[in-house]
């Protein structure tokens, strides 16, 4: 009897509340009950908002760091394409150089060659190049500059490779005279010396007469004497004069033509026989 009666109540209320809800007799009592949970659902909001932007950031971050990552890698392709770029047209320029040279002096045979290797122990003047005695490179050889000025020579040679001993070096020695700096006492003639490597002026003209009339900017070129070099190759120019009273000799300091730690690119004389090579 008693579920009986359960049933009909919970029939009752539950038609009386479809009744009063078609009615909006309930609304007041909806609207209340949202003003009651609407304060708690802000607050909720507002702390779960601080939450989601954190996680948002963060992914935002991976995003910055991995866009950057794209960028740098692009600019540093970039910078070896335009470091291959100059490298290519300063080697298209040497070229362009030794081309000039070889039209020049066209009754002499040259073998380019590629700078492979520097000395670096500080005591020595010297680099590598690619060509060796498979091309016809011979010790004793002369090298040029792409623009025609004295390098210096070959003093070892393999297979494969050599090595030249810059004009810089110390136990390089080049008869040279001085373009312009003509004594009276020479009758007219060039002032002549011995343009000798030194570690730490570079290039020093010797044996200067001690009445040459030398002066800052002169040329100075091979002179030929002894036969290991051809003559009129241009060494370099005159950068400062020693005076010295009570010397025999004048003593003055030269530029190389040729800026020998920046070659690329050499050529090597095939069609000179140095005396040294040549014998007695």
């Amino acid at each position: 009897m008693r579920v009986i009666w359960w049933l009909l109540t919970v029939v009752s209320v539950s038609l009386l509340s479809i009744i009063l809800s078609q009615q909006r007799a309930l609304d007041p009592l909806e609207n209340l009950s949202l003003r009651i949970t609407s304060p708690t659902e802000g607050g909720l909001r507002d702390l779960a908002d601080p939450i989601a932007q954190l996680f948002e950031g963060i992914v935002d971050r991976g995003d910055l760091v991995r866009e950057n990552q794209r960028l740098r890698e692009e600019l540093e392709r970039l910078q070896a394409e335009a470091a291959a770029y100059q490298d290519a047209a300063l080697r298209i320029q040497e070229l362009e150089m030794a081309l000039g040279v070889k039209q020049g002096r066209s009754q002499d045979q040259f073998l380019a060659a590629d700078v492979v290797a520097q000395d670096s122990s500080g005591l020595k003047r010297t680099i590598a190049i690619d060509r060796g005695t498979s091309d016809g490179v011979d010790e004793g050889m002369v090298v040029l500059s792409p623009g025609g000025s004295l390098v210096g020579t070959v003093f070892q040679s393999y297979k494969g490779f050599s090595w030249v001993r810059l004009v810089t070096d110390p136990e390089s020695a080049v008869n040279a005279q001085v373009l312009g700096g003509s004594p009276e006492s020479q009758g007219g003639s060039e002032a002549r010396g011995v343009a000798v490597g030194n570690l730490r002026q570079g290039l020093v003209l010797d044996m200067l007469p001690s009445d040459s009339q030398v002066s800052e900017g002169n040329l100075v070129i091979t002179s030929g004497l002894g036969g290991n070099y051809p003559q009129t190759l241009l060494i370099g120019s005159v950068k400062a004069v020693e005076e010295r009273p009570q010397a025999p000799f004048k003593r003055a300091t030269l530029e190389p033509a040729a800026d020998l730690w920046s070659l690329e690119t050499v050529l090597v004389l095939t069609s000179f026989r140095p005396a040294r090579l040549v014998g007695p």
